[in-house]
């Protein structure tokens, strides 16, 4: 079952701003009809913690879906590649460099809750292999495409950090630019 977020003033909750919801009314939240509120209470009865994971899983399965429809076009390592990093620039450009990856946000902001941390792991297991079978795919040995693949999503994650200080994609372009020449050399046609 697909939950559907209600929405104040057009945002929907994300898991970028998880903590805020339920904790510290905006404006927004206060000026919202208590029908509004008491509705998202329904509609989650698990709190904040079923709210977020339904925000992971959403968010979640839109990434790994740009990703797989750019990994059907793709007929080089290089385009496979752009398909993982593809999404995240867009995500990075058209909210201004004010979003990144709502996976690692989860994780850090988790604290002690376990059940998200589990979800996230879970998912980002799922994006880990999804880019590791896609390095397969492209030559890369299978005797190291998990390890590569892991790296590849840490740098990717430290990439989107660097650019969201920055205000710039330079260090999306630069991790990106490192694994497509490293992986090639590594891959065998």
């Amino acid at each position: 079952m697909v939950m559907k977020f209600p929405t104040t003033e057009g945002h929907r909750p994300s898991a970028q701003n998880h903590f805020a919801a339920f904790t510290e009314p905006t404006p927004a939240v206060s000026a919202a009809p208590k029908r509004i509120l008491a509705s998202w209470r329904a509609d989650f009865p698990g709190g904040k913690a079923q709210l977020v994971t339904e925000a992971l899983h959403l968010a979640g399965a839109e990434v790994l879906d740009d990703t797989r429809s750019g990994l059907v076009g793709a007929t080089t390592l290089a385009d496979a590649i752009d398909a993982i990093f593809a999404p995240w620039r867009r995500v990075l450009v058209e909210s201004n460099f004010t979003m990144g990856c709502p996976l690692a946000a989860t994780v850090i902001d988790a604290g002690g809750d376990d059940r998200l941390r589990q979800e996230a792991r879970a998912l980002l297991e799922q994006w880990r292999d999804s880019v590791r079978a896609a390095l397969v795919e492209f030559g890369v040995p299978r005797s190291t495409a998990e390890d590569d693949a892991s790296v590849l999503l840490a740098a990717l994650e430290g990439a989107l950090i660097l650019s969201r200080a920055n205000q710039s994609t330079q260090p999306l372009d630069t991790v990106q630019r490192f694994f497509t020449t490293s992986l090639a050399r590594a891959a065998t046609p």
